[in-house]
């Protein structure tokens, strides 16, 4: 998925790295921050199905 998104930002900034990183980072951002919380909502035990699917459901692959 990161790998995607990043070369589709790539693409879509031409010559302009600077862009590109930062249109990875905006488009990642939530899809990290949501797999991450997973990791600490319940603690000794698996995360709610609800909160699995949400954070599955973050990022959309681009054409």
């Amino acid at each position: 998925m990161g790998a995607h998104a990043l070369a589709a930002a790539l693409r879509g900034a031409g010559d302009d790295h600077r862009a590109a990183f930062a249109r990875y980072e905006e488009r990642m951002r939530p899809f990290v921050a949501l797999n991450q919380a997973l990791a600490v909502e319940n603690p000794g035990g698996p995360a709610s199905e609800e909160s699995v699917d949400r954070a599955k459901r973050a990022l959309a692959l681009e054409d």
